[in-house]
């Protein structure tokens, strides 16, 4: 059974989050150098939310938050949620995005994560992802995950060091 302290620690871990002394020359995996700035992460069963600032790192050549970015935040706020409610963060088996309106330069981004239901081997989440200047919904995903019996739910790759222990 997973629980809302280990979905923030499995976000923490993946983005170094709150740490400022990250190198990303020598960050350990695509998360931490897309992500390291979300901030305010909160979890509760079934859910998590954070805000990621709309930085140059994070933009495209239009100076807005960038398509790829927005599909990694419903991937990996997504699994973080998933982490709330299973031991198993699982497998992406398919994932949609819809791009409804730009995220501008210098926009917060409240990603709002949902598991919508575990079952014994696939797991849905929807994540919706809001302007914080404006209100305006921004992008919405769907997550479909798949459980593997040999996943317990802490990423393979090597993980950022954070205050949190894992």
């Amino acid at each position: 059974m997973g629980t809302p302290e280990a979905g923030k620690l499995f976000l923490e871990a993946l983005t170094g989050s709150g740490l400022e002394d990250i190198d990303l020359d020598h960050a350990p995996n695509f998360d931490t150098v897309a992500l390291h700035t979300i901030r305010d992460i909160k979890a509760t069963d079934g859910r998590v939310t954070c805000v990621l600032p709309v930085e140059a790192r994070v933009q495209n050549r239009y100076n807005t938050l960038h398509g790829g970015c927005i599909a990694t935040l419903v991937d990996v706020v997504g699994s973080a949620a998933l982490v709330t409610q299973s031991e198993r963060s699982g497998v992406s088996l398919h994932m949609s995005v819809e791009y409804l309106r730009p995220a501008l330069s210098g926009d917060d981004v409240f990603i709002d994560a949902q598991v919508v239901k575990v079952g014994g081997l696939i797991a849905t989440i929807n994540v919706d992802l809001t302007s914080m200047n404006t209100g305006a919904l921004i992008a919405q995903g769907k997550h479909i995950k798949f459980l593997s019996s040999k996943d317990k739910g802490i990423p393979r790759t090597p993980l950022v060091k954070t205050r949190s222990k894992l």
